[in-house]
């Protein structure tokens, strides 16, 4: 295993530990030699804040490591990784379904299924699970770290940039995932300035428009679909596949000639984005005031695979 944790020498280490003279260790070590004297610490600061919004049945005996802590179920799952890590998937997926049975809230149990999830290239499900993780210890960073790498896989950039900003929130800055984190939303920074000549808010304003115009499109909401979509456009107007979507629409409304326009924008701003083009060829058969027939769609994140390849994203 790269970067043992020097504790336990089990699990992958990942926060530096002030009271272990700076050395990284793993955040189940992390939590069972946590103690007051780790004042100063944004682990311990985490798990403080959290105990004030639990019930006190909800604080374990030692009163600092306020996750519900149990000991069996720790090794059990870190048992399971381990199984992962040497490729013994199936053994894994055994070992740990046998302990979601009797743990099915445990946030390790649920980052563990996360983590297999994610393992096996599943990663909607991953983040299904990261959440689950996160709803029941919201200052784990090390599922927001995941959770944030599965949404990267998925190209789902908005996303990614609000969990990993969420680690950077959480997490220790020395530590590796905020490291991580930061080296990818500084990349994500540079590249959406130098492409779409907008900052990372503005990025997300857009594909949060983008994403709520997307589903009225697939209810055949066509006017409602075009007004997010400029909504989106208005936040961020060099985006491909905003104005080829704006163009669907309008030739689903009938306007032949709004259509051609926002297809040619779209292959104006990527003369690679194919969605564009082929649609384009299908609106200039039709009349102009004669609706579109669109007989079917789906999302494609055109592009987008080549832009995270171009950031180096850390795997």
């Amino acid at each position: 295993m790269k970067n043992p944790c020097p504790l336990c020498g089990k699990r992958k280490a990942q926060r530096r530990c002030l009271r272990q003279n700076n050395l990284e260790i793993c955040s189940l070590c992390c939590g069972q030699i946590r103690t007051e004297t780790c004042t100063g610490c944004s682990y311990y600061t985490a798990a403080q804040k959290y105990r004030a919004t639990r019930s006190p049945s909800a604080i374990v005996p030692d009163g600092y490591f306020v996750a519900k802590s149990n000991q069996d179920v720790e090794e059990a799952v870190n048992f399971a990784m381990e199984l992962a890590e040497r490729g013994k998937t199936n053994e894994a997926w055994t070992a740990l379904t046998r302990v979601l049975g009797a743990h099915p809230d445990n946030h390790l149990v649920c980052y563990g299924m996360g983590t297999l999830h994610a393992i096996s290239g599943d990663f909607k499900q991953s983040i299904n699970w990261f959440d689950k993780a996160i709803s029941t210890f919201p200052y784990f960073v090390e599922a927001l770290f995941n959770k944030a790498v599965s949404h990267q896989k998925l190209f789902d950039v908005g996303n990614a940039i609000r969990a990993y900003r969420k680690v950077l929130e959480l997490g220790d800055p020395s530590d590796t995932p905020a490291k991580q984190a930061r080296s990818f939303l500084d990349s994500m920074a540079a590249s959406i300035r130098e492409n779409d000549g907008i900052d990372l808010d503005s990025y997300i304003e857009s594909q949060s428009e983008f994403d709520r115009a997307f589903v009225l499109m697939e209810q055949r909401d066509w006017s409602g679909a075009l007004a997010g979509f400029r909504a989106s456009a208005a936040k961020n107007d060099r985006n491909a596949p905003i104005h080829g979507n704006m163009g669907l629409c309008l030739a689903s409304l009938g306007h032949k000639a709004q259509a051609l326009a926002e297809f040619d924008r779209a292959l104006e701003i990527d003369p690679q984005y194919l969605p564009a083009a082929t649609n384009r060829v299908f609106a200039e058969s039709m009349e102009e005031g004669i609706s579109l027939n669109v007989a079917g769609f789906e999302r494609v994140e055109f592009g987008k695979e080549r832009f995270f390849d171009s950031l180096g994203a850390k795997k």
